[in-house]
């Protein structure tokens, strides 16, 4: 009876999900943290790639760039309620900290769809660099940050003009972009330059890179922002960087082709979507093991922050 009591009492916990992008499956998987495992598959049509969660849980955007734009998931439903077009190139997604407004990158036009939050409805479009991809809101809703990958650089925009105020280069193709839990730091991996840059992000000034391995893909910080943890794609590892020396202090062995990265609101344990082997990794930051592996889906990308209540 103790046992099936237990059992009966996981499902109202309060445990995060992790919401993974499988690109080859046209689904979403959603994990339950708690118990480990896949608890849901959504479908998603439209080849999903990038994902947001909004802040209070309840809504998840995946980006669907063969729908020419996303799909709102309701977490509670588990089901897509909404499709929302914007263009053709619709990759790198993300939601501001209120909750007001979704940001889609354009990897073909060059630009960043603005679209309110309440009404799906796109308000704004701002021009930027060659092929955006990543993207990160600042704490204080105010800058929206995106790499541009094929121009080399990162962009930090004014949410409120809607335009972009200073550029700074970086390596090569930044994709994934990471900031600081303060809006200090700018962490953007370089695909093609094998580093990270880390952005000063005030003065917009590149003032560290950082050597990771092969094809860095996407960053994510955890341990109170003291270790980057950054995925290598054509090594299928993830480097980890101490934030205060810059220095690499360790490599952890996960999943083939690690694209994805997100940290638990936990803080402690880094979730990594592996493209080929259709999984997610666990590893715990302290010890900088594997503690988990969890089947997903074919082409399981989660790019972008994947988290949600």
């Amino acid at each position: 009876m103790a046992l099936a009591a237990v059992g009966l009492a996981l499902p109202l916990a309060a445990a995060p999900y992790a919401y993974i992008s499988n690109q080859l499956d046209d689904s979403v998987s959603v994990i339950d943290t708690q118990t480990g495992t896949v608890v849901d598959t959504i479908v998603v049509q439209g080849k999903p790639a990038g994902v947001a969660v909004s802040p209070d849980g309840d809504k998840v955007y995946a980006s669907t760039p063969e729908a020419n734009g996303f799909a709102v998931i309701d977490t509670k439903q588990r089901k897509v309620i909404a499709k929302v077009k914007v263009t053709e190139g619709s990759l790198g997604i993300t939601v501001s900290p209120d909750g007001k407004h979704i940001y889609v990158a354009d990897w073909y036009n060059n630009t960043v769809s603005v679209i309110d939050a309440e009404n799906l409805k796109i308000i704004g479009t701002i021009a930027v660099g060659e092929s955006p991809s990543g993207l990160m809101v600042s704490p204080n809703n105010r800058w929206l940050y995106v790499a541009n990958r094929l121009d080399n650089s990162v962009s930090k925009i004014d949410t409120q003009k809607m335009a972009v105020i200073k550029t700074v280069q970086v390596g090569e193709h930044p994709f994934g972009l990471t900031l600081d839990t303060r809006g200090d730091r700018l962490y953007a991996a370089n695909v093609k330059s094998d580093d990270v840059t880390v952005v000063e992000t005030r003065a917009m000034k590149a003032i560290a890179t950082v050597k990771v391995n092969m094809l860095p893909y996407a960053t994510a910080l955890a341990l109170n922002d003291s270790r980057l943890f950054v995925t290598n794609q054509d090594d299928g590892s993830v480097s980890v960087i101490d934030t205060e020396t810059l220095k690499e202090i360790g490599l952890i062995p996960v999943g083939d082709k690690p694209e994805g990265i997100s940290t638990h609101p936990d803080d402690r344990y880094v979730y990594v979507a592996n493209w080929f082997d259709g999984n997610v990794s666990v590893i715990d930051a302290r010890n900088l093991k594997v503690v988990n592996t969890i089947k997903t889906g074919e082409g399981s990308r989660g790019f972008g922050q994947f988290f949600g209540k």
